[in-house]
């Protein structure tokens, strides 16, 4: 009888477990950590995020510059002509990039654009995309996405 091997090897999902695809600080072209202390993020909403930053959400979401604008509170005419960010449209990107990391994470990048769109029974028939103007809406949104995580029936 030959001798089997005994040799035993992780399965690929494994060692990726944990580690995101896409993190805030990648969603919005920063460094990997630039957004894990809070002053951090203080100090760059303060100086604003840069249009590199705002291309790369826009990449990341494929959502057209109306409604990035809308999501923002600005024009888009105003957006394509932006080189840095005032505080308050960086904070609002970096939420909308926390909302898409943990969607992402999730659906995955397609299945989260496909539910961005879709209306939700449990958001009052609402698209989750008409909720990303106003921070409460983006707070359902992940508040949603977590209770799917953890198989709680709406």
């Amino acid at each position: 009888m030959s001798k089997k091997d005994s040799k035993v090897s992780e399965p690929a999902v494994a060692s990726s477990y944990g580690k995101a695809a896409f993190s805030v600080d990648s969603i919005l072209n920063m460094e990997k950590g630039h957004f894990d202390e809070p002053l951090s993020r203080v100090e760059t909403f303060r100086v604003g995020l840069g249009k590199d930053a705002f291309e790369s959400l826009k990449a990341v979401t494929g959502l057209d510059y109306n409604t990035l604008a809308a999501a923002l509170g600005i024009s888009s005419k105003t957006i394509q002509r932006k080189e840095v960010f005032d505080t308050i449209q960086s904070e609002k990107m970096f939420e909308l990039a926390e909302l898409y990391a943990i969607g992402i994470a999730y659906f995955g990048l397609e299945g989260f654009r496909r539910w961005m769109e879709r209306p939700l029974f449990s958001i009052g028939n609402c698209r989750p995309l008409d909720l990303i103007d106003v921070s409460e809406g983006l707070n359902i949104l992940k508040s949603e996405i977590m209770r799917l995580q953890h198989g709680i029936a709406i």
